[in-house]
């Protein structure tokens, strides 16, 4: 027997839950997978969005799976009243008979991940123009709150939250959070560990050289955050320990063995050039290969467009050939490719020709990668970029 996590606070496209669904129906031929979902933020709209309803309602009735919904952002967003009182398959957190959503996720966290010490949170969002921050202030106050050490790892524009100065008018003060948390954790005798991806923060001005010392330094930037590369980053990962992300997962075995390193699976599912997150979401699984962590990408949703056609980029162009930056790393150790091809088929395209190795994959196929770990005893974490 195995235990799942999910945790989203970005909107749930219609697709996610089809193939999510069909997944979870999958691994129940392969063994029994006790699965809580957690939800708040956006994600919250998708449990009355007509589109999307009637698929949450089918899952949360199966045997083994659970839904919870943040009552605290239901109340926000206007939609607490209509949940709590017409959709009795959710499980609305902060009610009289449940305890706080942020307490119960990591709760659910500490069980599956058993004798964990620390809990973690992969930021790849910047303060201000994204809620995503004020969850993982509240997650990791949490974390704290559950006598465990919080980490926070910056990455990609999540690294804007270590910026030194920040007074916002109408919003949570993110660096001030976060300070206070380290502090929190420090006084309580506890290891707090919170880093910043040395890459990311070069390109947003956060580490810059020093002409004195002729070395690069940190600059405008909080005390509580260290810069780090990201294989630095990426040794917590190794270890045993829950963490989670605006959308991720997790699948942990009963019998988990300790001396086995988690599985990375990064779920790209996004176009590959308009935002960071194709060239990010990479990045992370093949640095994690590269440092000893097996890791798995699949390309799925509007992520499988990274495949499709035959990218050039311009010469006066400085952004990566993301096609280019996979066909040279189809055979690094611990790194493997999948692309889902119920994603090409509803969006009625195909593979480039470039591409012939890469294995199309069903719903049942993910299933068998999800639960491959699990079988050897070790976990699984699910990213999606």
């Amino acid at each position: 027997m195995a235990s799942s996590t999910f945790f989203f606070s970005d909107l749930v496209p219609g697709e996610r839950l089809d193939w999510v669904g069909e997944m979870f129906r999958a691994s129940k031929a392969t063994g029994h997978l006790n699965t809580t979902v957690f939800l708040t933020g956006d994600a919250l709209y998708s449990l009355v969005d007509a589109r999307t309803r009637d698929s949450w309602r089918v899952l949360a009735e199966r045997d083994g799976i659970r839904i919870v919904a943040d009552g605290d952002e239901l109340e926000l967003h206007g939609l607490r009243g209509s949940v709590a009182s017409g959709y009795p398959w959710v499980t609305v957190a902060g009610s009289k008979e449940e305890a706080p959503f942020w307490q119960s996720l990591v709760s659910s966290l500490a069980v599956a991940w058993k004798g964990t010490k620390e809990a973690g949170f992969l930021l790849c969002e910047g303060p201000y123009m994204s809620r995503v921050t004020v969850y993982m202030v509240r997650f990791l106050s949490a974390v704290q709150e559950g006598s465990l050490s919080p980490e926070l790892y910056t990455y990609l524009d999540g690294v804007h939250a270590l910026h030194n100065g920040q007074r916002p008018s109408e919003f949570e003060n993110i660096g001030r959070a976060i300070a206070a948390i380290s502090a929190s954790a420090v006084q309580a005798g506890r290891d707090p560990w919170f880093a910043a991806c040395s890459r990311c923060a070069t390109a947003r001005g956060y580490y810059q050289m020093n002409p004195g010392t002729g070395f690069c330094e940190p600059a405008s930037a909080i005390e509580e955050i260290t810069i780090r590369p990201l294989k630095e980053i990426l040794s917590r990962f190794s270890g045993n320990l829950p963490i989670i992300s605006s959308a991720s997962g997790d699948v942990v075995p009963e019998g988990l063995q300790k001396d086995r390193v988690p599985r990375l699976m990064v779920f790209i599912a996004h176009p590959p050039y308009c935002t960071e997150w194709t060239f990010g979401g990479l990045s992370l699984a093949l640095a994690a290969a590269m440092g000893g962590i097996p890791a798995t990408v699949v390309f799925i949703e509007n992520g499988v467009y990274a495949l499709h056609g035959s990218h050039q980029v311009p010469a006066n162009d400085k952004v990566f050939n993301v096609q280019e930056m996979i066909a040279v790393t189809t055979d690094v150790l611990d790194l493997e490719y999948f692309v889902h091809g119920p994603s090409l088929e509803c969006r009625g395209i195909d593979l480039s020709h470039g591409f012939p190795t890469i294995p199309r994959i069903g719903n049942g196929d993910l299933a068998r990668v999800l639960l491959k770990a699990v079988h050897e005893g070790a976990a699984s974490r699910l990213i999606f970029f």
